[in-house]
């Protein structure tokens, strides 16, 4: 059996999802892969849950968010860098704070220190690897180091697993996917008869569109997930500059209707497309009329789905995986088994 220390950061619903889902999962994770994974330290902003040695998940369950003062393993002001002295190299981050676009902190500071630590990391957040994919890829290499991101790309759809296994000796030559199970929700309601703004209240009553759901309706979600994965499977090196993105902000549900009315649906779709004779990359995403034939075409409401174009195996899609904080914890959990499993 391999134990492997983990560090944890920010405890938001995705950190919390995944929390959970290691609990429920424990048993059966050591029996079919030999992997026992140890909790050791939760890190916010203002110091740690850290005792050097595994958490209590029931106390920490009973004690989360501003109660974490009340936990006796609560260590105000205790840095990540601490906790990565006091456990020593040898364990995996897993990176779980908001995606900040602009700077991609604080998930860079963190991520970069795990790495010059030799910790491994598996990731969430999609802020830091927008903005310095190459550094963080090296600093990975370099430290002999894996770091892996499928929950930033679209939660539990496994592009990544498609696009670096699964397609293996091919070459892509085209990716298409609706990537943001938001804007995928509120248009599947306006063509069920719903305005904008009708549908994007429902998706914030539902919890499935944020308060301010700037992020997704306008584009931005889409674009980040698409950098990722083309900048992955590609070797590319975009940043958000490079994207065209058009969102579906405020678009009017006769443009809806009238595709529905001709047996098509509009989805906002990101895009990676070569340029003349295989040359270069277009990126962008904006809303699409797709026609019955597309092979995206169902996919409604917050399911999400991806497909390639390739030389020798044609359009491969896959659909569907859960859009929310358990399929993004599911996918950090992934991440977790094939960084430390053995090979199959």
């Amino acid at each position: 059996m391999k134990t492997v220390p983990i560090a944890l950061t920010g405890f938001g619903h995705v950190s919390r999802a995944f929390f959970t889902l290691h609990r429920e999962k424990r048993a059966e994770i050591a029996r079919r892969y030999d992997l026992d994974f140890e909790i050791m330290a939760i890190v916010k902003a203002d110091g740690c849950l850290f005792s050097g040695r595994p958490l209590d998940a029931g106390q920490v369950l009973k004690l989360e968010g501003p109660l974490f003062a009340d936990n006796p393993a609560w260590r105000p002001g205790m840095r990540i860098q601490d906790v990565f002295q006091a456990a020593g190299a040898g364990g995996c981050l897993v990176e779980c704070t908001p995606s900040n676009l602009a700077s991609g902190e604080p998930g860079l500071s963190y991520i970069a220190a795990a790495l010059e630590n030799g910790w491994n990391v598996v990731t969430a957040s999609k802020g830091a690897l927008v903005i310095a994919f190459r550094k963080l890829r090296s600093l990975a290499g370099d430290h002999g180091l894996a770091l892996r991101y499928s929950g930033a790309t679209a939660a539990a759809l496994p592009t990544l697993d498609i696009g670096l296994v699964s397609l293996a000796g091919a070459a892509i030559e085209g990716i298409q996917g609706i990537l943001n199970g938001t804007s995928n929700y509120i248009l599947t309601k306006m063509a069920d008869g719903l305005s904008y703004e009708e549908a994007l209240q429902e998706a914030q009553r539902w919890g499935i569109a944020e308060p301010d759901p700037s992020m997704d309706v306008e584009g931005w979600d889409s674009a980040a997930k698409l950098i990722l994965i083309a900048n992955t499977c590609l070797d590319t090196e975009f940043g958000l500059g490079d994207v065209r993105i058009l969102g579906i902000a405020g678009m009017p549900a006769d443009l809806i209707k009238g595709a529905r009315a001709e047996g098509k649906s509009v989805k906002l779709l990101a895009s990676a497309s070569p340029g003349r004779k295989g040359k270069g990359w277009t990126l962008e995403v904006r809303p699409s009329v797709l026609d019955p034939s597309h092979p995206l075409f169902h996919v409604n409401g917050t399911e999400k789905g991806i497909t390639f174009l390739t030389d020798t195996m044609g359009s491969v899609t896959v659909t569907g995986g859960r859009s929310n904080p358990r399929g993004a914890g599911a996918a950090l959990l992934k991440d977790l088994i094939n960084v430390y499993r053995s090979r199959f």
